[in-house]
């Protein structure tokens, strides 16, 4: 990146030769513009650490006296930042931002659930027919599952043994699951 207002070559949200805050990025990489490693396990509390480190470098009160430039793109960096940490912090988006690039699923296209797990769901709304409260607990119990193969995944995929070709399907499968517990409670 090239400083907007010297034409230094930057590598963070304040340029060295002259100090101008500069543009947050066009794309948003959470782990890149707080500075984490790309994993699935990280702990909160760091995620929370390396936010306060970059908010408190780009903070708008920091640029009250400044060009009005600069203190649009204070705020910017705020809100683009804000967004990093709700991310980062959110598992499941942090997991589908892992496998696809993307933190929130795709409005149209994505993964089909499978007949089968469909068929099983229907199966779970028909025993609630005839016992109250059996579809909620086998959601919660199939949401648990899959939240393991989750953490199976990502426990390979970050030692170097896995792929996270899955990730979205049981990502798809844990939103219809955890809806239904919503739906019945």
């Amino acid at each position: 990146m090239i400083c907007f207002n010297c034409n230094e070559a930057v590598k963070g949200p304040l340029c060295v030769g002259c100090t101008a805050l500069q543009p947050p990025p066009q794309r948003l990489d959470p782990f890149a513009l707080l500075g984490l490693a790309r994993r699935f396990h990280i702990d909160p509390v760091d995620v929370d650490a390396a936010y306060r480190v970059v908010a408190k470098r780009v903070h708008p009160d920091k640029f009250a006296g400044r060009s009005a430039v600069e203190r649009r793109m204070s705020l910017q960096w705020t809100a683009t930042l804000n967004e990093a940490r709700r991310v980062l912090k959110d598992a499941d988006k942090r997991a589908r931002l892992l496998a696809t690039g993307q933190a929130e699923p795709r409005e149209r296209g994505g993964p089909k659930l499978d007949p089968a797990f469909l068929a099983e769901i229907f199966e779970w709304r028909e025993q609630d027919e005839e016992t109250p409260g059996a579809l909620t607990e086998q959601a919660r119990a199939r949401e648990g599952e899959l939240r393991a193969e989750l953490e199976t995944i990502f426990e390979a995929w970050e030692q170097g043994a896995g792929d996270l070709t899955l990730v979205e399907d049981r990502l798809a499968r844990l939103k219809y699951v955890t809806g239904l517990v919503r739906e019945h409670v």
